[in-house]
């Protein structure tokens, strides 16, 4: 027993015909990579497990319209991508080409020094200036890191971005949601094109009257064949 859904789909994929009503045939039937399209007299059958609106989803043929294969896209992961990216190359700009720590202003203690005993406002204005740099050693670090941040997200929103970027087979489906199957990269215009037109009214019909038309040449031959044949004997 299947216990995957696509798993499940696919043992249904091999069964579309179970899912036709009384008097209802499959005339026509495209399969792409992880979905099937199976056009009856009737409805526009699809099948698919990556599809949040379920496994399967029928429409009356009278509903659907223009069949078309559309790439789709996140575009606003590629403009956050570009803004991700800016900024990181600005800060890292900026943290490499300035040092904080030289915004703390030198203090000569020479002086201070050759006295014997320093005093505590000279001991605590020291400290102060030492703590002060140590800040803005960890504040230029920061920037760096923050940098680096911006650019590594840049670089994951660009790959999303990409992820993204998939092949759609449409049905356009009037008074209700489209039909949208995942293409893949097997699925050529001829197909769309054959599929569209088994969708249109009379498609039955026109591949009924090709099939005939083709028994009749079919017919018309052998006859030929035969009336020649027939000639031949007789003038023998």
């Amino acid at each position: 027993m299947a216990e995957t859904r696509r798993e499940r789909v696919e043992q249904w994929r091999d069964h579309v015909d179970e899912l036709c009503h009384d008097g209802e045939r499959v005339e026509h039937r495209t399969d792409l990579e992880n979905a099937t399209v199976a056009v009856t007299n009737q409805r526009v059958l699809a099948l698919t497990a990556d599809s949040s609106d379920g496994n399967f989803r029928s429409v009356d043929r009278p509903n659907v319209g223009t069949v078309t294969v559309e790439t789709s896209e996140r575009l606003s992961h590629l403009c956050a991508a570009i803004v991700a990216a800016l900024v990181g190359v600005g800060v890292l700009a900026v943290a490499t080409d300035a040092s904080f720590a030289t915004l703390v202003p030198g203090v000569d203690l020479e002086g201070v020094g050759s006295i014997p005993q320093r005093n505590a406002l000279t001991r605590l204005a020291e400290s102060a200036l030492a703590a002060v740099e140590a800040t803005l050693v960890l504040v230029e670090w920061g920037v760096l890191v923050l940098g680096v941040a911006a650019l590594a997200l840049a670089a994951g929103l660009v790959g999303s971005y990409l992820r993204s970027r998939s092949r759609r087979l449409v049905l356009r489906v009037s008074g209700d949601d489209d039909l949208v199957l995942p293409a893949g990269g097997d699925l050529d215009d001829g197909a769309v094109a054959d599929l569209e037109r088994a969708i249109r009214p009379g498609s039955a019909s026109t591949l009924e009257g090709a099939s005939d038309g083709g028994g009749a040449r079919a017919t018309g031959e052998r006859r030929s064949t035969g009336d020649r044949a027939t000639g031949a004997e007789e003038s023998g």
